[in-house]
């Protein structure tokens, strides 16, 4: 069995080498979805201002500071524009800023009488980006008020759960990292499968007195070889596109990651079976990826819409998909964290689901051996 298992390795390898067009296929979607939320990721963190500081004193001073220095662990809060009057309502207009804040010239005199205001105008497309300025603007009033006067103002105790914030680059990097060795799984395992009915080369090899075994443990361990060089490439992207702590994903990381590969590979072995045709497979790999990068790789952000409703039903159904576990304990162990899970809840339950899925392929692939056309 071992030599015939080595011997479709070579022949998937040398197919592979000869049209590596899958192969290409299982980097290009990660990566460029990588690229799409390095985006979002710049877009929420940094927002543009254009400040009108109309008013010079210590108040007025102490708030464009704090505005400056208004952070968190994901960058700067802030893209200051300071400018004139005149100039900053002309950027706003023209939609060159989003958001315009006025510090009238009465701010200091007032402040110091405590009824100070100031004018914030946004461009309110969309309700997300106005809670943003509306809650910084907010923040650095608050702050501002605390460094004049300590003993007046209102102090917020906090009690989080970890030292530091999860930066939201590095949240969404696990996320993205469970999603490019899932489809990459998926789609290399999934394009070696169907493509043995594609070459009508699969009645030779499921009729070999050898059995399935050398079948499906070929498959897979090209798909392991394949699979390393695809997910190898994302990691970079990640890299360079959000900057996560690839030098981070230490032991603690090989063995979800591991499980994540053989998830994605029971799923494409599916996939190849009951499809057996490479292009259609793709897109039904890409879905299928994109709700478990949506309903688990996410969860955090779906949780805080679950109050009711579809949304609410679907954070109750797949909370406790083992994926998201796996994935979690990816994320913990970047930020040297310690998972809400120990290993042994969800990788037991990891291991269960690439046995049944790799038996339901199994079991396709036996209803499937009526050929047509001499397959």
């Amino acid at each position: 069995m071992l030599s015939a298992t080595l011997a479709m390795v070579r022949k998937d390898l040398l197919a592979t080498r000869r049209h590596p067009l899958f192969l290409v296929i299982s980097v290009l979607v990660p990566v460029a979805f990588v690229f799409l939320y390095a985006l979002i990721v710049q877009a929420a963190t940094t927002i543009p201002l254009a400040v009108a500081q109309e008013s010079h004193g210590p108040y007025s001073d102490r708030f464009v500071q704090t505005l400056q220095t208004m952070r968190s662990e994901d960058g700067k809060a802030w893209e200051l524009h300071r400018m004139s009057p005149d100039k900053a309502a002309a950027a706003y207009r023209s939609g060159d800023v989003v958001g315009m804040l006025r510090i009238p010239a009465s701010f200091d005199r007032d402040a110091a009488a405590g009824r100070a205001q100031v004018q914030l105008s946004v461009l309110n497309i969309n309700s997300d980006i106005s809670k943003n300025y509306q809650l910084r603007v907010e923040h650095a009033i608050n702050a501002m008020h605390t460094q004049a006067d300590p003993a007046h103002s209102v102090q917020i105790q906090e009690h989080p759960r970890w030292a530091r914030d999860m930066s939201f680059s590095r949240y969404m990097g696990a996320g993205l990292l469970m999603f490019a060795i899932i489809y990459a799984a998926m789609v290399n395992t999934g394009n070696l499968v169907a493509r043995e009915w594609e070459e009508r080369t699969a009645k030779n090899v499921v009729l070999s007195p050898r059995g399935l075994m050398p079948l499906i443990l070929g498959k897979w361990l090209t798909m392991f070889v394949q699979t390393v060089v695809s997910v190898a490439l994302v990691v970079i992207a990640l890299k360079f596109a959000l900057h996560y702590p690839i030098s981070r994903l230490g032991p603690a990381t090989w063995g979800p990651i591991a499980m994540l590969v053989l998830y994605g590979a029971a799923f494409g072995v599916l996939l190849g079976t009951a499809l057996r045709r490479s292009l259609v497979l793709v897109p039904v790999a890409a879905v299928l990826t994109l709700l478990h990068f949506l309903l688990v790789g996410f969860e955090s952000y779906m949780r805080g819409y679950a109050h009711g409703g579809l949304v609410e039903v679907l954070w109750q159904s797949t909370r406790w998909w083992p994926v998201a576990a796996v994935t979690d304990q990816i994320r913990f162990a970047v930020e040297g964290l310690r998972p809400v899970q120990t290993i042994p809840q969800y990788m037991l339950w990891m291991a269960v689901l690439v046995v049944v899925l790799t038996a339901a392929a199994v079991r396709v692939l036996r209803t499937r051996l009526r050929f047509t056309q001499g397959q």
